[in-house]
């Protein structure tokens, strides 16, 4: 009886290790990880706020700067709170829930956009901190102990809010899955990703109007509006689409067909309904960190290309090291 009942026990655990939940709370854990062993040297190191003159702001666009920052974590904790009580009436953790983690936790890994030159700069006036960059084996940009980073604005808050990227395009694509309920899988998703392309650029252009940040390296050929600081790099909007893709597919099948999102499947081989919810939190910690560094990464190559800053940039947009 014993044996029959450690076999049957063994059994799930096994199955569990091939799942793609196993693997993708592993990375999860390691992303987790990489990102302590980065912010916590960072912390003890001293956390400062460095301010530099020279800049020159209205008073109308310090209004917008403060107004934005509220109203993005607003934002947040109103995001923060849906996501809870959708979570605790479904009784386990959604898909969106769990890829909004993912984003939040990601956010470690902004300095990734400046690895080597300066992609893109950010309003010295929103509340801001210095780097923790210099953490991250290898980066390494000009005058790096001058970087800032802005944890309520383009960073921490920031990359928790990218929850709404998708939300946009999962909108316009359940719009169009209506409006064409014949259309087969590939024309369907071919037009779901320009009108994440569409949707991106549209948000973009809306956050790039708060002066809060400003591409500094678009490459010209491909960028909306170039050689202007609120330039919109259309390589930017397609690698953001790419980011977002994959979990409004999985969120379309879930809500169409209720299938499991992939990255979630095998958590219910865990014995208990906390182990369940921990393999999907970490789960999706280690897709929305995945995606995070691929979207990341290639914005670097992207402004390989790109470059220089436009001329008409307005100051407060300068990187620091411009002084």
């Amino acid at each position: 009886m014993t044996s029959t009942l450690g076999t049957a026990t063994a059994a799930p655990t096994r199955r569990l290790v091939h799942a793609p939940a196993f693997w993708w709370a592993l990375t999860g854990i390691a992303f987790t990880l990489a990102g302590a062993a980065v912010l916590i040297p960072w912390a003890v190191h001293g956390v400062r706020s460095p301010h530099y003159g020279g800049d020159s702001i209205s008073p109308a666009r310090t209004i917008v700067t403060v107004t934005v920052q509220v109203l993005l974590v607003i934002a947040l904790i109103a995001c923060a709170v849906h996501l809870t009580r959708t979570s605790l009436r479904r009784g386990h953790l959604t898909l969106d829930a769990g890829i909004a983690a993912g984003f939040l936790i990601a956010s470690w890994q902004s300095p990734l956009l400046d690895y080597r030159d300066i992609t893109v700069v950010v309003n010295q006036h929103v509340a801001h901190v210095n780097s923790w960059g210099p953490y991250i084996p290898g980066w390494h940009p000009p005058h790096a102990e001058l970087q800032i980073e802005a944890p309520i604005a383009v960073t921490g808050v920031g990359f928790g809010l990218l929850i709404l990227w998708v939300w946009a395009q999962a909108l316009a694509g359940r719009k169009i899955a209506d409006r064409f309920p014949r259309w087969g899988p590939l024309r369907l998703w071919t037009v779901i990703v320009a009108a994440g392309i569409v949707t991106d650029a549209l948000i973009e252009a809306a956050w790039l109007s708060t002066g809060i940040y400003s591409y500094a390296h678009a490459w010209t050929p491909v960028t909306l509006f170039a050689g202007h600081w609120y330039n919109i790099p259309l390589s930017a909007a397609f690698t953001a689409t790419l980011f977002t893709t994959p979990f409004v597919v999985m969120r379309h099948l879930e809500q169409t067909r209720g299938t499991v999102p992939w990255i979630y499947r095998g958590a219910e081989l865990a014995s208990t309904a906390r182990g369940q919810n921990i393999i999907r939190l970490l789960a999706g910690i280690g897709a929305g960190n995945t995606a995070a560094f691929v979207y990341l990464v290639l914005c670097v190559l992207w402004g390989l290309a790109g470059g220089p800053m436009p001329a008409d940039t307005p100051s407060y947009l300068w990187p620091m090291n411009a002084r």
